[in-house]
């Protein structure tokens, strides 16, 4: 799960920088210069707590390629700014509104089940997966789960025997988001009791 989302905005402010014309400065055969490819994150800056990142850091910021500034003298400047956004994400959440329903039915019945709930918060992009497991799901029928607003559009599966799964990626924004899952059946089957379980995951991606 992805915690942290680290954007460095690199922006150059003013800068003015003379070459002498005695010597030139080049990137191999006009490849972009180094310093604005994407950086390299060293593993002990990946939530592993506090590291020493420059040991055995050799690289050079502007590989093949030489710069060369004249001195200008005394009153000329020149600056440049690096800035960083982080932004902390809240781990991913997803709830049922219910973790136990009991219902009747009789021998021959159809049944509808609707409106069983799931809310889901965070903040980033995520996929959110629904499966569907047990005898009960295998009775014919189908299931649509959607969500609120416009919010994971609706998907229909049709039930057979096996495990039956939807999932959508959807961009979380904060707050919380509200799911639906609607199970209808044509035939609840034989007497006796049907056992079956949504099991919903959110996760980063």
């Amino acid at each position: 799960m992805k915690k942290l989302l680290l954007i460095a905005a690199i922006l150059a402010i003013g800068s003015t920088a003379f070459a002498v014309t005695e010597g030139i400065s080049f990137n191999g055969l006009g490849t972009p210069d180094t310093m604005y490819t994407p950086v390299t994150i060293k593993s002990n800056a990946l939530g592993n707590g506090f590291g020493d990142i420059t040991t055995n850091d050799n690289a050079v910021h502007n590989d093949k390629a030489v710069n060369i500034f004249r001195d200008k003298g005394r009153g000329w400047e020149d600056k440049a700014a690096t800035h960083i956004l982080l932004n902390v994400l809240e781990p991913i959440k997803i709830e049922s509104e219910i973790d136990f329903l009991y219902t009747q039915a009789v021998v021959g019945d159809g049944l509808n089940i609707g409106d069983i709930g799931f809310r889901v918060k965070g903040m980033g992009p995520a996929e959110i997966k629904f499966k569907f497991y047990g005898g009960l799901f295998n009775l014919p029928g189908k299931v649509t789960i959607k969500g609120h607003n416009g919010f994971y559009p609706m998907q229909t599966r049709t039930l057979t025997p096996g495990i039956e799964s939807a999932s959508r990626m959807v961009t979380l924004y904060g707050g919380m988001k509200e799911i639906e899952v609607d199970a209808y059946f044509n035939d609840v089957g034989s007497a006796g009791l049907k056992f079956g379980v949504i099991v919903a995951r959110a996760e980063y991606k």
